[in-house]
C-alpha cells in the first residue's frame, strides 16, 4: 500500500494476502448500506411529492369553488371580491413556491442517481474508490440538510395554506349572508311593485281536476260555458291554448282542487305552476313565487 492511505487489512502481522481478502467483505457491506440509504432517500422524495401533489390539486378545486361563487355575487360584495382576489393571488405565489420545490427535489434526485452511478463504477479501483466515497457522504450530508430545510418550509407553507382557507370560509360566509339578505330584499321588492292579480275584468276560465279511481280527471268551464266539461289532458290543453289565443293578455286561470281530490300537495302545485306559467295573464309577466298562485 501506498503511505498515503491508511492501511486497513485486519492482520496487519500476516501475510499480504490475508489481509486483502477480509477486507472486501466489509467494503461490500459498507457500498450495500450506502445504496440503501439511496433508495430510501428516493423514496422519501417520492412519497413526499405525490402527498404535494394531491394538496395542490385539493387547493386548486378549493379556488375553483371559490371563484365560482364570487362570479354570482351583486355589486355589493366588491370589497369581499377584492380580498378573494388578494387571496387568489396568494394561492398563485404558493403554488409557485411549491413547483420551485418540486424542480429542487427533482435535482437532488438527478444528483442521488448521479451518486449511484459513481459508487457502482468505482468497485473497480480501491484507491479511487475510498476519495468517491467521501465526496459522496459529503454530498448526503448536503442533500439531507437541504431535505431538511425544504420540510420546514413546506410545514410554513402548510400553515399559510390553513390561514388561507379559513379567511376564504369566513368570506364565503360573508358573501351567502349578503346574498341572502339581497335575495329576500328582491322578493319583497318584487311584491311590492307589482299589482295584484285579480279576475276583475278579466277572461276566467276555470279548470278543475281530481283524481277518481286512480286516474286523474280534468273538467274545464270557459265563461261562454254554463257548467264544466270533462275532457283529457290533450283536450284541456286543447282548449286552453284555443282560448288564450283569443284572450292572451286578459287571461286569468282559476284552478281548482277539490277537498278530496286525491292529489299530493307536490302533484297539486306542479300542475298549478304549469298552468299559470303558461296562460295566465299575470304569471306570464311575474315570477311564479307561492304554491297555488296568488
Amino acid at each position: 500500500m501506498s503511505q498515503h492511505f491508511t492501511d486497513l487489512r485486519l492482520n496487519t502481522h500476516g501475510s499480504a494476502g490475508g489481509g486483502e481478502e477480509s477486507f472486501w467483505p466489509s467494503f461490500t457491506d459498507i457500498m450495500t448500506v450506502v445504496v440503501m440509504i439511496f433508495l430510501i432517500a428516493m423514496l422519501v422524495l417520492l412519497l413526499n411529492n405525490m402527498e404535494l401533489v394531491k394538496r395542490l390539486q385539493s387547493t386548486l378545486a378549493a379556488e375553483r369553488a371559490a371563484s365560482e361563487q364570487v362570479a354570482s355575487t351583486s355589486s355589493k360584495n366588491r370589497d369581499l371580491q377584492e380580498q378573494l382576489q388578494r387571496t387568489q393571488s396568494q394561492l398563485d405565489m404558493m403554488r409557485m413556491q411549491m413547483m420551485d420545490m418540486g424542480e429542487e427535489r427533482d435535482k437532488l434526485a438527478g444528483q442521488l442517481d448521479q451518486s449511484r452511478s459513481s459508487l457502482e463504477q468505482s468497485q473497480a479501483s480501491l484507491e479511487q474508490e475510498q476519495a468517491k466515497r467521501t465526496k459522496l457522504e459529503t454530498q448526503l450530508t448536503q442533500a439531507s440538510q437541504q431535505l431538511n430545510e425544504l420540510d420546514k418550509e413546506r410545514d410554513k407553507q402548510q400553515e399559510r395554506l390553513l390561514a388561507l382557507q379559513q379567511d376564504r370560509k369566513q368570506a364565503d360566509s360573508r358573501l351567502a349572508a349578503l346574498q341572502g339578505d339581497f335575495d329576500s330584499l328582491k322578493v319583497k321588492y318584487d311584491k311590492l311593485v307589482q299589482p295584484a292579480r285579480t279576475a276583475k275584468g278579466k277572461y276566467v276560465v276555470s279548470v278543475r281536476i281530481l283524481r277518481q279511481d286512480g286516474e286523474l280527471r280534468r273538467f274545464v268551464q270557459s265563461p261562454e260555458q254554463k257548467q264544466f266539461a270533462a275532457v283529457s289532458e290533450k283536450g284541456m290543453y286543447g282548449m286552453l291554448d284555443k282560448l288564450h289565443a283569443s284572450h292572451p293578455d286578459d287571461m286569468y286561470v282559476r284552478i281548482i282542487f277539490p277537498d278530496d281530490s286525491g292529489l299530493s300537495y307536490s302533484e297539486a302545485w306542479a300542475i298549478t305552476e304549469t298552468l299559470l306559467r303558461k296562460y295566465d295573464y299575470y304569471y306570464r309577466a311575474a315570477p311564479l313565487d307561492s304554491p297555488g298562485g296568488k
